[in-house]
C-alpha cells in the first residue's frame, strides 16, 4: 500500500509529539510510586537518550566530529545545553512532579508566547497580530488553570505554577539558543553532544546509581519508554516528519503533546480536569494554531527544532 509524503509525515509528527506527551504520564507514575526525583531521572533519560543519539549517528554516518575543530562551536553547544536544554527537560519534570503531567505538559506550551516577548523586550520587535492574539489567549488560558478564574486562589501548588512558568521560559531558550548551530551542523550533530553533556552533568549531581529503584518489569518499561519512545524516537521521528511536510504543519501537529498527557492523565492516572481546566487548556494550545497560521513565509521560528524540548 502507497501512502503519500503527507500522510508519512503528518503520521510521523503525530505519533512523535504523542511519545512526548505519554512520556511525561509515564513519569509522572514513576515520581508516584518509586523515590527517584527530577534530577535523576532527567539525568538517566539525558544520557541514554545521547548514547542512543550517538550510537544512530554512527550508524547514519552524520559527521559527529566536524564541530570539536571550532572551539567557538562548542562555547555555543555548551551555552545551549546549560541555558537550553538541561533547563527545559528539568524544569518539565519539576512541573509533573509537582501537579501532573497534563499540567505540566500545557504550561510549557507556553514557551512560544515567551519568544514573542523576548522579541520585543529585546530586538523591539512588536508582535503581529498573531503573536499578540496568542499573548493573550495564553495568559487568560494560564489563567483559567491556575486559578479556575479566581485571581485569589491557586487549584495547583506554587511551585507547580514556577516550575510550570520556567518551563515555558526554558522552552523559549531551548528553541532560540542553537539557531545558529543550526545553521552549520546537523541537528542530530548538536542533539547528541548536548544530551552527552547535559545528561553527564546531572549524573555528577545525583549519578543514576545513587537512588535505589525497584527493578521491577514495570519500572524497567517506564525508563525505557522515557528514554527510547518519549525521546529518542520521538526525535527520530519528528525529524523525518520534516522531510515530508512543511514545519508549519508539524507545530499544528505538536498539539497531540498535551492531548495524549492530558487524557492519560486523567483516564488512566486519575487526574481531576474540570471544564475551566479544558477551556484553559485550549487556549493554551490554541496559541500554536494562531501562530502556525499566521507564521510569515521568512519566518523560521517553527523549524527550530522541537525534539529536544521534553
Amino acid at each position: 500500500m502507497q501512502f503519500s509524503r503527507e500522510f508519512k509525515g503528518i503520521f510521523l509528527a503525530s505519533i512523535s509529539a504523542t511519545f512526548w506527551g505519554v512520556s511525561g504520564a509515564v513519569a509522572q507514575t514513576l515520581f508516584d510510586t518509586t523515590d527517584i526525583n527530577s534530577i535523576w531521572l532527567t539525568g538517566i533519560r539525558m544520557l541514554g537518550a545521547g548514547i542512543a543519539l550517538f550510537l544512530v549517528s554512527l550508524v547514519t554516518h552524520v559527521d559527529l566530529w566536524s564541530i570539536w575543530r571550532q572551539p567557538r562551536d562548542l562555547l555555543q553547544i555548551a551555552a545551549y545545553t546549560l541555558l537550553g536544554l538541561m533547563p527545559v527537560q528539568f524544569t518539565y519534570f519539576l512541573a509533573v512532579e509537582a501537579s501532573n503531567a497534563a499540567t505540566g505538559t500545557i504550561l510549557q506550551f507556553m514557551g512560544p508566547v515567551f519568544i514573542a516577548l523576548w522579541m520585543l523586550v529585546a530586538h523591539r520587535q512588536l508582535p503581529t497580530r498573531a503573536e499578540g492574539l496568542a499573548i493573550i489567549c495564553a495568559l487568560l488560558g494560564s489563567f483559567l488553570l491556575v486559578t479556575h478564574g479566581n485571581p485569589g486562589t491557586l487549584v495547583i501548588s506554587v511551585w507547580a505554577l514556577i516550575w510550570g512558568l520556567l518551563s515555558g521560559v526554558s522552552s523559549a531558550t531551548n528553541t532560540l539558543l542553537p539557531t545558529k548551530l543550526l545553521t552549520k551542523y546537523d541537528p542530530m550533530t548538536v542533539n547528541t553532544w548536548s544530551m552527552l553533556l547535559g545528561g553527564i552533568l546531572f549524573n555528577l549531581v545525583q549519578p543514576v546509581w545513587s537512588i535505589h529503584i525497584p527493578l521491577t518489569a514495570l519500572n524497567i518499561s517506564k525508563l525505557v519508554f522515557v528514554i527510547l519512545f518519549g525521546t529518542l524516537l520521538a526525535f527520530l521521528f519528528f525529524l523525518q516528519s520534516l522531510q515530508y511536510i512543511r514545519p508549519t504543519v508539524v507545530s499544528l501537529l505538536d498539539a497531540f503533546e498535551p492531548l495524549s498527557a492530558t487524557i492519560i492523565a486523567v483516564v488512566l492516572l486519575g487526574v481531576s480536569f474540570g471544564w475551566l481546566d479544558i477551556l484553559g487548556s485550549v487556549l493554551i494550545i490554541s496559541t500554536v494554531f494562531i501562530l502556525a497560521i499566521g507564521q510569515g513565509p521568512n519566518d523560521r521560528t517553527a523549524e527550530n527544532f522541537k525534539e529536544s524540548e521534553h
